[in-house]
């Protein structure tokens, strides 16, 4: 068990650098030009190139490299690592980009999430098809920034929201075909409070319920994600 948050991040950097060592990831690096410092987005080797560049925007307090703070707390590393994610996406050749906006400081706002969304798809070629991948907070982010980009609806591969914790006031008029044909909603299943329940009934789509809590989506519907983006790239060469 870990005892604080300073623990947690340390644990984090060690999977982080495990990545690292294996090339299976790879550091961008960044800076804040309104603070002037340095941060980093965790990639795929190449991921700029590939055909299809997901970006996963994780919750809130966590860093790049794992999902969730709960199972990290609890000594469940393997379940909340992201490397998994990594090794996946690069074996079916797609990119990953997983932005950092906790790194710097935790960020309850979303300001960080939005800035590091910014400069990430502004390094992304207009003829790249971009898929976004939020978990919990950053479900709610990804819903919010693509119904203030509607410009962006044209290259989005797919939208993947993990148990995303949604506001009871939305406003999802741009992206409605968007989440009417192109999105996958994964439900946390067994739990009193279920964030993508309440998404399913907020955002009126239907959902994939999987057994666990909140923590465990994201690795456990990998599969399902990677069989989503994989359909896109078989459909659009139809």
């Amino acid at each position: 068990m870990f005892e604080n948050e300073a623990e947690l991040r340390k644990t984090t950097e060690r999977i982080v650098a495990d990545m690292l060592s294996v090339n299976l990831a790879q550091k961008k690096v960044y800076t804040d030009n309104r603070i002037g410092k340095e941060y980093f987005n965790l990639i795929t080797p190449n991921a700029f190139e590939k055909k299809l560049i997901a970006i996963a925007v994780l919750g809130y307090p966590e860093q790049v490299g794992v999902w969730s703070y709960t199972l990290l707390s609890q000594s469940r590393i393997a379940e909340s690592s992201m490397e998994p994610y990594f090794n996946e996406f690069s074996k079916n050749d797609f990119g990953l980009i997983a932005i950092n906006p906790n790194c710097l400081v935790p960020d309850i706002d979303g300001d960080l999430f939005i800035y590091q969304l910014e400069r990430v798809i502004a390094d992304i070629s207009p003829d790249k098809k971009i898929g976004f991948i939020g978990f919990s907070m950053g479900g709610k982010v990804l819903v919010d920034f693509l119904q203030q980009r509607p410009e962006l609806l044209g290259r989005t591969a797919g939208l993947v929201l993990i148990d995303p914790t949604l506001s009871n006031r939305l406003d999802v008029g741009n992206i409605r075909t968007l989440l009417d044909t192109h999105t996958l909603l994964i439900a946390s299943k067994g739990e009193t409070y279920s964030p993508g329940d309440i998404a399913s009934a907020l955002l009126q789509i239907p959902k994939i319920s999987i057994p666990g809590i909140h923590g465990e989506m994201p690795n456990k519907s990998l599969l399902q994600i990677i069989n989503f983006y994989r359909q896109y790239l078989l459909s659009s060469k139809s």
